[in-house]
């Protein structure tokens, strides 16, 4: 196994980062950034972001992103009363985490972590037959443009049907005092998954960071001025495949 700087890609160094290549390819490519002073750099960053989103958030961590609560849409399409019984004890419950989480950061400029608040969206808007979005992908341009303006951010909803996922449409969303925007995708198998996307606090570049609580996984991650968390009941990898996507339109 030999990487070079035409074959390492930026997900080989995020795997290489968090520890979840094989002993081979570690060893493959710790020798490739031995040579090569620019990855290396590159990868020296993805270890400091990483260490000061831990130092953030770690101990923020026994508030628990709301997946387990989201397993009735894991894309199931037919509402039971079970399932209508679970959303509606779900919204009871995400006040009281809101209110506590608000507790916890008590401050004018307060907006809950990022994966919080997206797992809040898809839970509201993934079971949702009849409106699932508020505007259908048939105006897509309509749909970026003003996204893009309420944003204050050029957006679009990037094209997945490479990946078996076809955009349904979007929406705008409120988070805490500002706007985001909810692109939501559908598969031939009737899984839904959802982009949220916002303005960052913070403009610096990350990595991509995972979150997963049963069937239901996160990746989320800032590029560009803005923070997007990828939502939907399938494991890591092939999330970090779509938000790789995701992450390579939106730096064409």
């Amino acid at each position: 196994m030999k990487y070079d700087h035409k074959t390492v890609t930026e997900y080989d160094l995020h795997k290489f980062v968090d520890g979840e290549l094989s002993d081979a390819e570690n060893r493959a490519i710790a020798g490739f950034l031995a040579k090569d002073e620019a990855h290396r750099q590159m990868v020296d960053e993805f270890r400091e972001i990483n260490f000061k989103l831990h130092e953030t958030f770690d101990e923020n961590q026994s508030t628990p992103i709301p997946a387990r609560l989201l397993f009735a849409v894991s894309g199931r399409r037919r509402l039971s009363m079970w399932s209508v019984a679970a959303s509606f004890l779900w919204l009871c419950l995400g006040g009281v985490l809101g209110y506590s989480l608000q507790n916890q950061f008590a401050t004018n400029d307060y907006l809950r972590p990022l994966p919080v608040e997206a797992a809040y969206a898809h839970a509201v808007y993934v079971p949702e037959i009849r409106h699932p979005v508020e505007v259908n992908a048939s105006e897509q341009d309509h749909l970026n443009a003003w996204l893009s303006k309420r944003l204050d951010q050029p957006i679009s909803a990037p094209d997945l049907r490479k990946l078996g996922y076809s955009l349904i449409g979007g929406r705008l969303l409120p988070d805490g005092h500002r706007a985001a925007a909810q692109f939501m995708y559908e598969g031939s198998d009737g899984k839904r998954i959802t982009l949220y996307i916002r303005q960052a606090q913070n403009t610096r570049e990350t990595a991509f960071l995972h979150a997963q609580d049963n069937e239901l996984g996160i990746v989320y991650w800032v590029d560009g001025g803005l923070a997007y968390a990828l939502t939907a009941a399938t494991n890591k990898d092939e999330l970090t495949k779509t938000a790789t996507q995701v992450y390579q339109q939106a730096n064409l």
